[in-house]
């Protein structure tokens, strides 16, 4: 991973949003066993990564970035705990888990959880987040406010206490890894009967974290039939999606509404004295029911439970994140919003160039545009006080010079031969999902390669990625959109930026040449020039525009020459001959803006410093009077142009 750590170190947004992909289920999973609630998980990892890639520069070995997110989750789930004086009630939940558990076991598991029951209480604790959860014990000591060498002393003596008591009641010997084993196929179990599972469906994943989450997929025959379960550290839904697989006459909406109640009160019962029916929307052949918690006719956002329902009655989607037990409470005086709208259009706007597409956004045809934006449009501000809470930092502005001029190499006659993929290799079908269907996603690995038993998700992930390599190709012009290696390349080579620089200039001199009109190069500082790898971007412009996140991609192995990541621009070369824009007028002329309205909406301040405390405060945002997103003004017609999705 360590080219998209260094992309990151950029700004690069595909690189920081890969990254965060890859490493953000695992890390809520962690975040969980402390936090023992969805929300404050993901605000926490939330947290980390804010805090990760904003220091990411300090970080000098890129093969180290897992370790060191797991240092910043652990650090600010602990400052969280603090606060909250959550560890307090640690021992108390752990003996709950164990009685919940208890009630819902087998004759296999019954002997071990009343084993564990029968301990003494720091055996118990210590036994059950070192087995059950994988807890380290230097966590262990810091949640419980123990010197390490206690809490291994517990551990030596509950396992001894724990063994006795097992081969005693059992007559058989025991392993300590057992007893993780006895609650996998507990969960294992529980979430194929709640699914539902066809018989002709393939385990792909099998995942067990920390503190009892455990997640599971199935896949069938073709890529739209597959099951995903996760279920939480008491075995209750957490997460659900699966294809319809009943068919039956359609039922009212009333009818399937109480199906979807009744699963709620099966799974969370305590949640319905929060919630209440916030969404109903009738799809095709479904209808999808939200449930959340109000305050002051506004919804607490982050804190629902989503379900779908088909006509026929089956549920084929559920998402639980919670609810609050003391939510707050409407504030008596608010900000006046004309005074929002007002800064707003006193800021400093900037002019630039950005590429829409009418699908998506407000524009009469898809296409290039010129407009003006603020870094106050994207702002959040505190209702009461009219702050704003997001601190934009000074941000160092790129400098570029003009394409180099080089000479076309000669074409290679197939995708293979263009990033060099040889005989060691070969081409697999993978089931995946483009989300444009004009392209086609090719895949190749080594040959012989033979995937393991393990269906953990850390080896999911690894099938997906390691040993890859992946390509993206236009389907009606056959022409390479964009490639990336994910496997390591040797060599002796060391070559220098600026070789490595006609590396990649050639490449798009040969295969994309017809872009280099509109090319300039992003001038790198010292502190991102990399010792095995160089990276550059050549951003596209016209008539001294540069059109935003539109730019040709490329990553160069300074051992070897070879090319280890290519991406293309979004935006055909035709549409950046078309822009022209006409008749700029000055931002002063299309103010004060139509459409647009202060919207109030309740929201988890996790942007906050370590100094305040976190809470769901009541927020403006900046919108449309729909509620769409905006994404600038135009700057010929002065009309805003926004989210239409």
């Amino acid at each position: 991973m360590d080219q998209y750590i260094q992309q990151a170190l950029t700004g690069d947004e595909i690189a920081i949003g890969h990254l965060t992909t890859m490493h953000k289920p695992r890390l809520l999973a962690k975040a969980y066993t402390y936090m023992k609630n969805k929300q404050d998980a993901e605000d926490i990892v939330q947290e980390t990564f804010i805090k990760a890639f904003g220091t990411l520069a300090q970080l000098k070995e890129p093969k180290y970035f897992a370790t060191w997110l797991y240092k910043i989750l652990i650090r600010e789930s602990f400052f969280a705990m603090k606060k909250k004086e959550r560890t307090k009630l640690l021992e108390l939940d752990i003996m709950q888990q164990l009685h919940l558990l208890d009630q819902e076991k087998s004759e296999d598991f019954s002997e071990l959880h009343q084993a564990v029951a029968s301990l003494k209480k720091d055996y118990q604790t210590a036994i059950v987040l070192h087995y059950f959860y994988d807890f380290k014990v230097f966590e262990i000591a810091e949640m419980l406010g123990k010197p390490n060498n206690t809490i291994k002393m517990h551990l030596h003596r509950g396992r001894k206490a724990l063994r006795l008591k097992l081969e005693e009641k059992m007559q058989q010997p025991l392993q300590k890894k057992d007893v993780k084993r006895m609650l996998k196929a507990q969960l294992f179990e529980l979430a194929k009967n709640f699914a539902k599972v066809p018989t002709n469906y393939e385990l792909e994943l099998e995942d067990y974290q920390e503190h009892g989450i455990a997640s599971f997929m199935w896949k069938g025959q073709s890529k739209d039939e597959g099951v995903f379960v996760r279920l939480d550290d008491k075995g209750r839904l957490d997460d659900f999606a699966k294809n319809p697989t009943i068919q039956g006459p359609q039922l009212s909406e009333q009818l399937k509404l109480e199906i979807a109640e009744q699963l709620l009160r099966e799974q969370y019962p305590e949640a319905l004295s929060y919630y209440t029916l916030i969404e109903q929307n009738k799809k095709e052949a479904s209808t999808s029911f939200k449930f959340g918690q109000v305050v002051g006719g506004l919804p607490l956002n982050r804190f629902y439970c989503l379900m779908e329902v088909t006509d026929p009655g089956e549920v084929i989607n559920f998402t639980y994140t919670g609810y609050m037990e003391n939510p707050p409470q409407m504030p008596t005086e608010l900000y006046p919003t004309e005074h929002i709208l007002k800064a707003l259009y006193e800021e400093e706007w900037t002019l630039s160039a950005t590429s829409f597409n009418q699908k998506y956004d407000s524009v009469p045809a898809s296409g290039i545009y010129a407009i003006y934006d603020s870094a106050l449009l994207k702002q959040a501000y505190d209702a009461v006080s009219g702050k704003p809470l997001f601190e934009y930092d000074d941000e160092r502005k790129p400098s570029y010079v003009p394409f180099p001029k080089v000479e076309a190499l000669p074409k290679k006659d197939t995708i293979e031969e263009i990033f060099g993929i040889n005989e060691q290799w070969e081409q697999y079908e993978e089931v995946s999902i483009c989300m444009d269907e004009a392209y086609e996603e090719l895949n190749w690995r080594p040959k012989g390669w033979q995937d393991s038993k393990d269906k953990s998700y850390e080896h999911y992930m690894k099938s997906k990625f390691e040993n890859r390599v992946k390509a993206k190709v236009d389907k009606r012009t056959k022409r390479l959109d964009s490639f990336i290696w994910f496997a390591e390349i040797e060599g002796e080579a060391k070559l220098s930026e600026d070789e490595c620089l006609q590396i990649a200039a050639q490449f798009i001199q040969t295969y994309n040449p017809e872009y280099i009109p509109y090319l300039q190069v992003e001038v790198k500082v010292e502190e991102d020039i990399e010792e095995n790898r160089a990276f550059f971007r050549f951003v596209v412009q016209k008539d001294g525009l540069f059109v935003e996140n539109e730019f040709f991609h490329m990553n160069i192995s300074k051992k070897t020459g070879e090319i280890l990541m290519f991406l293309t621009p979004n935006v055909e070369v035709e549409c950046i001959e078309n822009f022209a824009p006409q008749a700029i007028k000055p931002i002063n002329e299309w103010l004060p803006l139509k459409g647009l309205k202060v919207q109030m909406e309740w929201s988890k301040v996790y942007w906050e410093t370590e100094q305040n405390e976190e809470e769901v405060r009541l927020i403006y945002r900046i919108r449309m009077t729909d509620g769409a997103y905006i994404k600038g003004v135009n700057a010929e017609s002065g009309e805003v142009i926004y989210s239409v999705i």
